[in-house]
């Protein structure tokens, strides 16, 4: 993106954000509404303008160069998203369910439920350390100089091998063609005066292999023949009749062959002309449309670009850090002599200003309590306090306690009276939220993240006010900060040095005036501030301290438990929204429709915002239930590669064979996936660890191994930051015990398929298997018959039915839709049918069970019902 596009960008952001401002300033001075719909509908503006905030700023944050606005942007970005975070939550609890819905919202900014998506990958990754990212990609870290030669041989091996293939069957193309010409046409490229004698050796020794493979051709055709003609492209009767020996008579069959092929070419070449521009005119007035599912590029750079980009950005941090260095260099050479002098004159001027007002000095401020920047800040005694506290009495060590416990007491009192304000205003809002009324007013005025975005905007329009950031098309560092900065820490370094020597000069002086007083001299005892102990737990004893995190790297990938994913996306798992769940709300205004299959992405989208580069909360572990099929290892898929993510597959499959020596493997993967976050552990059918009841056939894979490992040993030792998620699968979860709940602290049901999605996908499998011959077909009725398969069901019948033999008959045999339903029913044994209601039914009971906003809501329903029965 230009610098002027990202300058003018910056600068409609910076209005909007102070919008928004001014409206949440609004919002804070409100009543709470007694109505929960009008706090729904409050909480979703202000959620779509933070998802419009948030997409312009991250954008904003990764196409900006200069380091000081680049760590200013970023500090927006991080408290936006978390803002954002806020109010889904709040959202989600006024609409107990994870999925919510906010159509009118959406309509008055012109938006649809695509654009509330937030993840925008690469823009939100998390970056490994340059070496960490050695060991995944190349392996080349730990390698010697020799090693690396040895690498990179093998690497030019391949191509140095393809050079050499090419060389040889361009080398035979040469002579094949070069014969041709001979045997066409000898007098013209065998003229006497021209020939040139070319002498081929061929040489043959046992053993010896040839320095050039060359490909050999046997040729068969026959340029040269006696009879040239065409019989057959005339009908044999005609043949009869015509004088084959006749010169004109030949020149006019060849006339005549050669205008009826090119008058069949050019019939053909203008029947598809004249079909392609009638195609674009009814497309042009939109009497037809192209039905291919078209999906968004939401990635705006293109690697190179991305590239590009970060790699000036290194430059840019790197050059930055070497100017602070040689600012602070400079000023340490330049300015601190004088800045040395200057304190020491400040602190004699304050000497000299209390002898001549007291007669006498003020105690020399302890270096527990800064030394003498409490001179600087006017937090000293003035002459005439000093003058006072001269002829006070020394306080007495009792009078002393007791003063220090009058005073320690007076702070108890405050804290439990500011506590039990607090506990008081927490219980009226519970009882607010329990009557289904929001403090609005309270929640924005609580929340750290709005304050931090306030905050960094008055400090932008300070700082920057006059910064003409247009002028800075080169991304060069603001000095004058640099050197403000660097001369802040480098006064309170000298400062602190300044001080003990002016302590002995300030000793020097009250042994003087002692004297002159004939009193006895008492130096005064100094208090310095105590170092702090460390009070760090004891690490425990590292099993694998002796060994390098490649060789435990590759131990994991050699066993099968890191796996490599292929590249996938969000939009490879087709799926619609639902569009018309806002419109179905009882009167407690609550959805009756549930979430359409598309609605996952956006709660699995926001689930993977705490594992990009901004700290920002997210679940330690995630379940995805439902039937066979259904998507639920593709999501597993695309989350691990939109991340970019290692991939640790913990399944029992896998484990197994670490049962003897359980500790040292959880140990190694947990410091295998720290170091290498962010990380995936993903586990299939983990319903297997929990498993009430082993069935036999699975008992050599001891299912329930990690089970009681995963809460304790596991996702305990997990901290917030950390970029490491827990993933699993399960289409029998009513097969598991408790614990499966309680290891899992997100629970997520993958939606039936609806019309919408059973439409796009039917588009999205024939277009892409067959893009020319699938243009106008009967996708609505194929949707509507077979809307209750899932989704991987759609997609193997689709490849199996077009398959490579089928594809090249559809020209002459169109496709019947009656095929489809043949595959489903009569080429698999037993025949493949749609999910049951009864299954569905079961997973709904156990999500209902086992996710927190669903058993919220089912709570609601119940006490709903009995205060009807009640009334009754």
């Amino acid at each position: 993106m230009s610098f002027d596009l990202n300058h003018k960008f910056w600068v409609s952001t910076r209005k909007e954000i102070g919008q928004l401002i001014k409206k949440q300033n609004r919002l804070k001075k409100i009543q709470p509404p007694e109505e929960k719909a009008v706090s729904f509908k409050i909480f979703a503006e202000l959620y779509v303008l933070y998802v419009e905030l948030v997409d312009k700023l991250s954008f904003i944050y990764h196409n900006t160069f200069q380091v000081q606005k680049r760590a200013l942007v970023r500090v927006l970005v991080e408290s936006a998203t978390q803002q954002l975070m806020q109010l889904k939550e709040e959202l989600k609890d006024l609409e107990m369910s994870e999925y919510i819905y906010i159509d009118k919202a959406l309509i008055a900014r012109k938006l649809t439920p695509r654009d509330l998506v937030i993840w925008r990958s690469p823009q939100f990754l998390y970056r490994r350390p340059l070496d960490i990212q050695n060991i995944i990609t190349d392996n080349r870290l730990y390698m010697n100089d020799e090693e690396k030669e040895e690498k990179a041989a093998q690497d030019w091996a391949p191509i140095s091998e393809a050079v050499k293939l090419i060389q040889a069957h361009e080398r035979a193309r040469r002579a094949r063609v070069y014969k041709s010409n001979i045997k066409y046409d000898k007098k013209k490229f065998l003229k006497v005066h021209q020939r040139k004698k070319i002498n081929y050796k061929f040489t043959f020794k046992p053993d010896q292999a040839m320095s050039i493979p060359v490909k050999r051709t046997i040729f068969s055709a026959d340029f040269l023949k006696a009879d040239e003609s065409c019989e057959n492209l005339i009908k044999k009767d005609d043949a009869a009749d015509t004088a084959l020996d006749d010169e004109e008579a030949l020149d006019t069959i060849r006339n005549c062959a050669a205008c009826k092929i090119q008058s069949w070419w050019r019939g053909y070449r203008t029947r598809k002309i004249v079909k392609i521009r009638k195609r674009f005119k009814e497309e042009l007035y939109g009497m037809k449309k192209i039905r291919k599912l078209k999906r968004p590029n939401q990635k705006a750079n293109s690697i190179m670009e991305m590239y590009k980009n970060e790699m000036l950005k290194k430059k840019l941090d790197e050059d930055f850090i070497n100017l602070i260095n040689d600012e602070r260099t400079r000023l340490l050479q330049v300015r601190s002599p004088w800045m040395m002098e200057d304190i020491s004159d400040h602190i004699r001027a304050w000497f000299k200003e209390f002898y001549d007002a007291t007669g006498n000095f003020h105690p020399y401020p302890d270096p527990v309590k800064q030394g003498t920047v409490l001179v600087v800040i006017d937090e000293t005694m003035t002459p005439m306090e000093f003058q006072e506290s001269l002829g006070k009495k020394p306080l007495s060590k009792a009078e002393k306690k007791k003063l220090r416990d009058k005073e320690k007491k007076e702070k108890r009192k405050k804290k439990e009276k500011l506590k039990q304000l607090k506990m008081k205003e927490a219980k009226r809002r519970k009882k607010l939220r329990d009557a289904g009324i929001i403090d609005i007013g309270y929640e924005i005025s609580a929340s750290k993240p709005i304050e931090k975005i306030e905050e960094t905007m008055k400090k932008y329009a300070k700082d920057w006010r006059n910064v003409d950031e247009y002028l800075n098309k080169n991304h060069d560092p603001i000095k004058d900060w640099v050197t403000e900065d660097e001369l802040a820490k480098i006064h309170q370094e000298v400062r602190g040095l300044v001080d003990e020597y002016m302590r002995v000069e300030y000793e020097l002086l009250r042994e003087a005036l002692a004297k002159d007083n004939n009193e006895k001299y008492k130096a005064l005892k100094v208090k310095y501030p105590k170092k702090k102990k460390d009070k760090r737990k004891r690490k425990p004893k590292d099993m694998t301290g002796d060994r390098t995190l490649q060789s435990l790297y590759n131990e994991l990938k050699d066993a099968g438990i890191i796996e490599e994913v292929a590249h996938r996306d969000f939009d490879e798992f087709v799926a619609d929204f639902n569009f018309v769940a806002d419109d179905t709300r009882d009167e407690d205004g609550l959805t009756t429709l549930g979430p359409a299959k598309g609605d996952i992405k956006m709660v699995i989208q926001e689930s993977m915002l705490g594992m990009g580069e901004f700290d920002i909360p997210k679940p330690k572990s995630i379940l995805l239930i439902g039937p066979l099929n259904s998507g639920k290892r593709l999501l597993c898929q695309i989350i691990a590669s939109e991340l970019d993510a290692v991939f640790m597959n913990l399944s029992p499959e896998k484990t197994y064979k670490y049962a003897n020596d359980l500790k040292y493997f959880l140990h190694v993967i947990l410091k295998v996936a720290k170091a290498f976050q962010p990380t995936i552990m993903y586990i299939e059918e983990a319903h297997r660890l929990f498993w009430k009841k082993i069935p036999p056939e699975a008992v050599e894979i001891n299912p329930r191994l990690l089970g009681t490992s995963i809460t304790g040993k596991i996702l305990k030792p997990l901290k917030k930051n950390d970029k490491i998620v827990l993933v699993g699968t399960s289409n029998m979860p009513w097969a598991a015990n408790g614990g499966i709940k309680r290891a899992f602290q997100k629970v997520l049901l993958i939606p039936k398929c609806d019309y919408g999605t059973s439409f796009l996908l039917w588009l999205e499998m024939m277009t892409e298997n067959a893009p020319d011959d699938m243009r106008e077909y009967a996708y609505s009725a194929l949707a509507r018959v077979l809307q209750a398969y899932n989704s991987g069901d759609i997609n193997d019948n689709v490849k199996q039915t077009l398959s490579i033999d089928r594809k090249m008959r559809l020209k002459n045999e169109a496709l019947d839709p009656n095929e489809f339903l043949e595959y489903f029913l009569s080429k698999n044994e037993p025949p493949i049918l749609p999910p049951d209601e009864k299954l569905m039914e079961k997973f709904n009971k156990w999500f209902g069970s086992a996710n927190k906003l669903q058993k919220l809501r089912k709570k609601y329903m119940a006490q709903k019902l009995a205060k009807a029965s009640k009334k009754k």
